[in-house]
């Protein structure tokens, strides 16, 4: 085989996407639960239960998470997308397709930040997410939690604000935020740079 055509092979073969199906999903992943109405599971019985009382239910096309704790599952970071609110005791339903899963890259830079600034909501999102665009910088899952945590704060609070000028507070906010999130400046840096 001629090396060209080899090189294509290898290259080709490194970017191949892990399937994941009901006997592997929970090995490493990450994943982001759409929210369920609980009648999608009202006549089904689990077809497995964890230690810590969450409930799985499997179909063809992915898997029923029945939970009262998301974000890190054991070895698993699966976040739930819902606006259902919980039912009883803290539980709320989640579905993934199968190829929602994703390989948890804890230490690699595989996860960059997405905010929405109406809502003032802030999350992650893996790198093989189709809708990332490359703008917002890859972080290690660490670092990524960290700036989350400092991000929230801007987007809650004022306090910070009031050592700088500016006309409007939001306008303001979403430029700082948005400078975290496309450069791999720190929060520090950031504010020495705009004294």
């Amino acid at each position: 085989m001629p090396s060209e055509k080899k090189g294509l092979l290898e290259q080709s073969d490194s970017k191949k996407v892990k399937k994941y199906n009901r006997h592997n999903f929970f090995k490493d992943t990450y994943c982001v639960f759409k929210g369920a109405p609980l009648y999608k599971i009202v006549k089904r019985k689990p077809n497995y239960k964890s230690e810590s009382g969450s409930s799985y239910y499997y179909t063809t096309k992915g898997v029923y998470r029945l939970a009262n704790h998301w974000g890190r599952a054991a070895t698993c970071h699966w976040r739930l997308d819902s606006d259902y609110p919980a039912e009883f005791d803290d539980l709320k339903l989640g579905f993934a397709e199968w190829e929602d899963f994703r390989e948890n890259l804890t230490t690699e830079d595989a996860y960059y930040i997405v905010v929405d600034f109406e809502d003032k909501k802030v999350s992650y999102m893996h790198k093989d997410n189709p809708a990332y665009d490359g703008v917002a910088v890859l972080r290690t899952a660490d670092a990524t939690r960290k700036l989350i945590k400092q991000i929230k704060n801007l987007l809650e609070t004022y306090k910070w604000a009031k050592y700088y000028e500016y006309e409007d507070l939001e306008e303001f906010r979403k430029e700082v935020i948005t400078k975290l999130i496309t450069t791999n400046i720190t929060l520090n840096e950031l504010r020495r740079e705009l004294v």
